[in-house]
């Protein structure tokens, strides 16, 4: 019982302490974001990249960033998770906010009930010109928990350096936006053998229905496992949704909503930029992740493009990649570069080990 009585005194310095180390992530000190003009970003968007920028640089995979969420310059705090995941603390806190939100609502209609306290006082500042009891009552039930991912983002730029060479060549030769050699950051951390909850597989993490749509090779190994063929099913799908949809923005986007659902979005808001979409489109299945998509897949490229800055004592990878000639197999590859077979068939993410003449093999060398 005296634990659950100090918990209001406790949360209250690790809310202290968990805004200022956000806060001292600060937009304004962050490396300017540099775009081409098919990837348009305003200052709204911007915020929302400044966000993802942040989760993936200054938020370890072990806390969770409380925020509104439909405006993610509104953070309330960075939380631990406990033990194995534990959310108890994270639950605590989010509460917590709400009582205060809570508190500020009722002090907009009843001022001498409610009086100052610097943790309202807070809170309050966060909402700017919009602060009032009609913002306050819609952010209550309106606050997100998203995980760091500083971590796994680390791992993905030391896989991402096997992949790329090939992926910023079929994108070239595809002519399209040299930044979206990245979006597998967001799908898949690089990991070719990724499979998600849905199905979905692969560093494009395509479902088998939409990867089919386009690959017409059938039998044989799931080619969505193969990082040159599902770059390639990458670069034909991203280039059709761009000539469905007529902008890269909305082609990002539907990478998770699906092009028919941004079709219904665009004509459902009477507007193409994405900012109009995301702010004023209200569809069921429109939520935080294809809200988010656009502006998470421009903050990984840039993150990636920077990562020296951001992660300036990560390891490089020493990576090369080989062509493999007549008569070539992988035991005398392996033997040539001193690697074991089991590390080139997982980095190149093999069924077998035959191998195909001017096949790109990929090999790390340590």
């Amino acid at each position: 019982m005296g634990n659950l009585a100090a918990a209001p005194y406790l949360l209250r310095s690790a809310l202290v302490a968990a805004c200022v180390f956000w806060a001292s992530a600060g937009f304004a000190r962050e490396l300017p974001l540099h775009f081409g003009p098919q990837l348009p970003v305003s200052s709204a968007m911007e915020d929302r990249v400044r966000f993802w920028v942040n989760v993936f640089t200054r938020v370890s995979h072990t806390q969770a960033v409380l925020h509104d969420r439909d405006d993610p310059t509104i953070v309330y705090d960075v939380v631990p998770y406990g033990r194995g995941g534990d959310t108890t603390l994270l639950d605590a806190t989010r509460a917590s906010y709400e009582r205060v939100l809570s508190t500020l609502a009722a002090g907009g209609i009843f001022p001498s009930l409610t009086p100052a306290s610097p943790e309202r006082m807070r809170v309050q500042a966060m909402f700017g010109v919009r602060a009032g009891p009609a913002a306050y009552v819609r952010a209550i039930g309106n606050i997100r928990a998203q995980r760091g991912m500083r971590e796994p983002f680390v791992d993905g730029l030391a896989r991402a350096e096997l992949y790329l060479p090939s992926i910023r060549r079929i994108f070239r030769d595809a002519k399209l936006p040299g930044d979206l050699a990245y979006l597998p950051h967001v799908e898949s951390s690089f990991n070719p053998s990724a499979v998600s909850r849905a199905g979905a597989a692969g560093l494009w993490q395509f479902t088998r229905e939409t990867f089919n749509l386009y690959d017409k090779s059938g039998g044989g190994a799931d080619a969505r496992f193969d990082p040159v063929r599902s770059t390639e099913i990458a670069a034909l799908h991203l280039a059709r949704a761009r000539s469905v949809l007529g902008s890269w923005p909305l082609a990002i986007a539907s990478y998770n909503h699906g092009v028919a659902g941004m079709a219904r979005a665009r004509a459902a808001v009477g507007a193409d930029a994405i900012d109009d979409i995301v702010r004023g489109y209200e569809g069921a299945t429109f939520g935080f992740a294809s809200q988010s998509f656009y502006a998470e897949v421009l903050a990984a490229a840039h993150v990636a493009r920077n990562a020296r800055h951001y992660f300036p004592s990560m390891p490089r990878p020493p990576i090369m990649q080989y062509v493999v000639r007549p008569g070539d197999s992988l035991w005398a590859i392996a033997r040539r570069h001193r690697v074991s077979v089991r590390d080139l068939t997982a980095a190149n993410n093999l069924d077998g080990s035959r191998l195909k003449t001017g096949q790109l093999i990929v090999i790390k060398t340590s």
